[in-house]
């Protein structure tokens, strides 16, 4: 059964994949926000209210100026246990916590489909408890460089693979992307956010075949979909954090998204979380989360932080674990 769900899945994002490269679809296959940070899945993906790390480079900019410390985090995560997704970041205070900036580079993918995001942004708080933030990131992928295994093929004979491989779309794609984000702190306890993202996204691709009897879709550009997040956060007490953020939807095709979670610290240095996403619709498509994390202190006010998440969903389960220091 397993295995079946795996085939489907690979036949679906191969689909999907192809009806964008003929131009047939109006969003991209690629460059897919699955979302990154164990931490912030960990919440339900409920970060835009609260973002304060190194984690704000990609839920929302303005958290940067927020940080505390100069922050640096690798995730790594098995999206439903077949695509490889990697995630490095950075962060750093600037004029004595007034700024922020940030840095993040994603990758995933092989030979067949690889995308790479390298992303910068900063922030500054405008006036007191308002702080505002902005992101631009370079997309970069490649694919069709894919060879066959004749082995693995039985039922083909070899010239059926051969004019398999001639017709074989390949090519590159480059983008850029912008972000703005903003955080406002009523109070003591609870702070509201705003993110939006992909104001501005185009990718420029540029496709071909090897086989001079074919002609691929060459040269095309799309927009990555624009996406918008409200959110909010409210510190109950010092070990207990509650957050909820909103997604509202500007695609026909896409529903009404909420996502909640909430976090227990324990002993002062670990942390359990809980969290939900929850489409607006009739159908029974619900994510869990449940995360753990630990923050403790090393030498000369240096941390070590260890996250680990796990979303629980129809398809399948995925699970992301991040280290980091903060120092």
């Amino acid at each position: 059964m397993k295995s079946k769900i795996i085939i489907t899945v690979l036949f679906l994002i191969s689909l999907t994949f192809s009806l964008v490269a003929q131009e047939l679809s109006g969003i991209p296959a690629a460059f897919v926000d699955v979302g990154f940070g164990a931490r912030p899945l960990g919440l339900g993906g409920a970060y835009v209210g609260y973002a304060n790390d190194v984690n704000s480079v990609l839920w929302n900019p303005a958290g940067l100026a927020r940080t505390e410390g100069k922050e640096a985090t690798f995730t790594t995560q098995n999206h439903f246990k077949i695509i490889k997704y990697n995630f490095l970041g950075y962060s750093m205070p600037l004029n004595s916590g007034l700024d922020g900036l940030g840095f993040a580079l994603i990758y995933t993918g092989d030979k067949a489909l690889s995308e790479l995001t390298v992303q910068a942004a900063y922030a500054r708080e405008v006036l007191p408890g308002l702080a505002v933030g902005a992101s631009l990131k370079y997309r970069r992928a490649s694919f069709g460089n894919n060879s066959i295994d004749e082995s693995e093929y039985i039922l083909f004979e070899p010239d059926e693979i051969q004019l398999g491989m001639l017709n074989q779309v390949k090519g590159s794609g480059n983008g850029i992307g912008f972000d703005l984000g903003a955080l406002y702190k009523l109070n003591e306890k609870i702070t509201l956010g705003l993110m939006l993202k992909d104001i501005y996204s185009p990718v420029f691709w540029d496709s071909k075949v090897d086989n001079p009897d074919k002609k691929a879709k060459g040269s095309y550009s799309e927009l990555v979909p624009f996406e918008a997040v409200i959110g909010s956060s409210f510190r109950v007490f010092d070990e207990l954090l509650i957050n909820a953020d909103f997604h509202p939807a500007f695609q026909d095709d896409i529903d009404n998204k909420i996502n909640g979670g909430f976090e227990i610290r324990l002993f002062k240095v670990l942390y359990t979380r809980i969290g939900i996403q929850n489409n607006i619709n009739n159908v029974r498509d619900e994510k869990f989360m449940l995360g753990a994390g630990l923050n403790i202190g090393l030498f000369k006010g240096s941390r070590l932080i260890i996250d680990f998440s796990n979303v629980s969903e129809e398809i399948s389960s995925t699970s992301r674990f991040s280290v980091g220091f903060e120092f």
